[in-house]
């Protein structure tokens, strides 16, 4: 039993690979910090990679324990409190942050990543940290206006990555073997898709110069030989899936010099920014200023989360939403999870 000075949150945990266990938690208001604040989870968006992959036990991204963990970092919640030196947040704000899929929490005011503005939709600016990872592939990849881009796999990261490169000017292609995942791309400024059977076809559309960028949101060893072949001399190959993870060794050289150095490729993980500002700015694109950017991309209108988020389910009901992602059921994209 509760008492007014406490809250009983519901807590999702992966216990161990498709054993998802949702807990009662007990948090202690009265016992928050003085910059702490007290949030209900008004909606959470699965990350489909990160999520689906410990779900499914692939292996571990980073040494460590992998199990139990927590799951889930895209949170958009509504403050119910706040300690005593709190000053620039207010109960009834809209907070997004990394916190996991989960009904209440206290984080720290450092913790959040953007206070929401009063008409902007909790659905929409939930998937920001999405759009976020495409544009930090762009931001590294050094795409630019009339670069040529090729993005292979189109799910959420794929599609946002399609996005955010498509609003910098570049030239953007994809590769996807689904068909709501073709339109969506061509929706987000691709300006064609083709399936991996028809890859004759797509370097017909990306000329004899090739792919400046190619962007790889799969783990597929099939796609980064694809990624390899299609990359320009002196191109980058931005790697925002974890190529031969949970696979057999593939049956060619993933470094053949052919194409690695015969082109004088760059190849680089681009998953991860700085997180703040440092005080003499030479952290312009850090994730704080990114965020903020991009959702005024949303709340404008120039990105389109409703794109990435093919519908909606009660918090509770997380095991379906991940099964019916991993079944691909009406080729859905990602899920939201409502809260409150």
């Amino acid at each position: 039993m509760t008492s007014p000075a406490q809250i009983e949150a519901t807590v999702v945990y992966l216990n161990a690979p498709r054993q998802l266990e949702v807990r009662k938690e007990i948090l202690d208001i009265d016992g928050i910090g003085e910059l702490d604040i007290v949030c209900e989870t008004i909606v959470t968006a699965i990350s489909p990679g990160t999520e689906l992959g410990a779900y499914t036990g692939l292996p571990a991204l980073r040494s460590g324990v992998a199990y139990p963990r927590l799951q889930g970092y895209c949170n958009v919640a509504r403050v119910l409190a706040v300690g005593v030196g709190v000053g620039s947040i207010k109960p009834g704000d809209r907070v997004l942050s990394f916190t996991s899929h989960r009904s209440h929490f206290v984080i720290a005011t450092d913790e959040v990543l953007l206070v929401l503005e009063s008409g902007d939709r909790a659905d929409d600016i939930v998937c920001t940290y999405l759009y976020h990872l495409g544009y930090n592939a762009a931001l590294r990849s050094d795409v630019r206006a009339g670069s040529r881009v090729l993005v292979i796999g189109l799910g959420a990261l794929g599609l946002a990555s399609v996005a955010v490169a498509s609003l910098a000017g570049a030239r953007v292609f994809g590769l996807s073997d689904h068909v709501i995942a073709q339109r969506i791309a061509v929706e987000s400024g691709a300006r064609a898709v083709f399936a991996r059977s028809d890859t004759g076809a797509l370097r017909t559309a990306l000329s004899e110069g090739l792919a400046d960028v190619v962007i790889v949101a799969t783990n597929s060893w099939d796609d980064w030989a694809i990624a390899l072949d299609m990359a320009a001399i002196r191109g980058t190959i931005a790697c925002l899936g974890f190529p031969g993870r949970g696979q057999a060794p593939g049956s060619f050289n993933p470094l053949d010099s052919r194409f690695f150095y015969a082109k004088q490729l760059r190849i680089e993980a681009v998953g991860h920014s700085p997180e703040k500002p440092d005080a003499r700015g030479f952290l312009r694109f850090n994730e704080r200023e990114n965020l903020r950017y991009l959702a005024e991309l949303i709340v404008g209108g120039r990105l389109n989360p409703r794109l990435l988020a093919s519908g909606s389910y009660p918090g509770s009901d997380i095991v379906r939403a991940y099964r019916d992602l991993l079944d691909r059921k009406d080729s859905a994209i990602t899920y939201l999870l409502q809260w409150h």
